[in-house]
């Protein structure tokens, strides 16, 4: 599969995807939904994930709190191993790597923060995540002079590698019971849409497009030292999309597609949810009124609605997951566009949702005249 860089200076570039149901990906993502400090955002539901918390050692979740910092971030970004992990990525995979070298965990979270902090290039944080120790002493030390440092550093640096290797064994030891009961039906969901993912490649449907419809709305960087895309499904994350970078893959933890998930019937369909959630709110309407005669970056997004930039980003991300808006290019260059027409989605969405009802009920008052 050929996916052609068109800039003036570009030449073809062969990309490979690789789509992977991966039980330890999944177990990490799960550790970081059950300790953010924010619930409400996740479509399993808060009720959900107050009622698994309270399932857990209250020591074991202090320590995974401890570990990282509250947010859940950290769980999100270890996660990406799982892309270069043994098939079938089982969480037996997971530990044994982490038990060959305790501190890969650790490097990969520092080359994060300082790929977040824009203190270092892609080979340097390459490096560090291979521990060459010059790279993992230069990144701790420009990471800890930060006045303001990404959020997760401080409780990162506050221990050594092998320190966060063993306690995050033990995390993932923890939570073995727990996830035994969870993983089938989150498993189940990541397998089927797995399949669906490989029949479209197999099918000749371009990378892109498959990307496109797997992440809602995100387009391929384009970066030429990228030779791989994989795609590492979750159930628990949902609606959320994480972007990683694993030496020359680029890795993308995509939502499971609601229609291999198991719903209970006559519910409304979550993007139908998630589409009348974007369009409900006045801040929104005004960024699409925007987008209507062309892209925007996060800056002009934040200087249009006047408020903080992580407002900004909050408000596009709905709109990402809704189908509405894509997003392409590399940190501050992102640029956000109209994916959809914003009336005829509502409008097709609507319909197909409450059309089978009305022929249902039209076929009943016919049977009862």
């Amino acid at each position: 599969m050929l996916v052609r860089d068109l800039r003036p200076s570009g030449t073809p570039q062969t990309v490979s995807l690789l789509v992977r149901a991966s039980e330890a990906a999944e177990l990490l993502r799960l550790i970081g939904v059950l300790i953010d400090d924010d619930q409400q955002g996740y479509d399993v539901g808060a009720e959900r994930i107050a009622s698994l918390r309270a399932e857990l050692k209250a020591d074991l979740l202090e320590d995974l709190t401890d570990l990282d910092g509250g947010s859940g971030i950290s769980f999100q970004v270890l996660s990406l191993l799982a892309a270069d992990l043994p098939e079938p990525g089982a969480v037996d995979d997971l530990e044994a790597a982490l038990a060959a070298d305790p501190g890969l965990g650790w490097r990969l979270l520092l080359a994060h923060h300082a790929t977040a902090a824009e203190i270092a290039d892609v080979e340097t944080l390459e490096a560090v995540v291979a521990g060459e120790t010059d790279a993992v002493e230069a990144a701790t030390s420009d990471l800890d002079r930060l006045k303001e440092p990404p959020e997760g550093v401080a409780p990162l640096l506050a221990c050594t590698p092998s320190e966060h290797g063993a306690r995050l064994l033990a995390a993932i030891d923890g939570l073995r019971g727990l996830w035994e009961e969870l993983a089938g039906e989150a498993m189940n969901a990541i397998t089927r849409d797995v399949a669906h993912r490989q029949a479209q490649l197999d099918d000749g449907l371009a990378i892109a497009d498959i990307v496109m419809e797997a992440t809602n709305g995100y387009e391929l960087s384009g970066d030429p030292a990228i030779h791989r895309i994989v795609l590492l499904p979750s159930f628990w994350l949902r609606p959320w999309l994480v972007v990683g970078r694993r030496a020359d893959a680029e890795v993308l933890t995509t939502v499971v597609a609601e229609e291999f998930l198991v719903l209970p019937p006559e519910s409304p369909p979550p993007a139908l949810l998630k589409l009348f959630k974007a369009l409900g709110d006045e801040s929104r309407l005004t960024l699409l009124r925007r987008m209507s005669t062309g892209a925007i970056s996060l800056t002009e997004a934040t200087n249009e609605l006047e408020v903080a930039k992580a407002t900004a980003h909050h408000h596009l991300s709905i709109l990402r997951q809704a189908g509405l808006v894509s997003i392409g290019g590399k940190g501050r260059s992102s640029r956000y566009r109209l994916r959809e027409d914003p009336p005829a989605l509502a409008a097709e969405a609507l319909a197909s949702y409450l059309q089978p009802h009305r022929r249902t009920a039209a076929n009943a008052r016919t049977d009862a005249s």
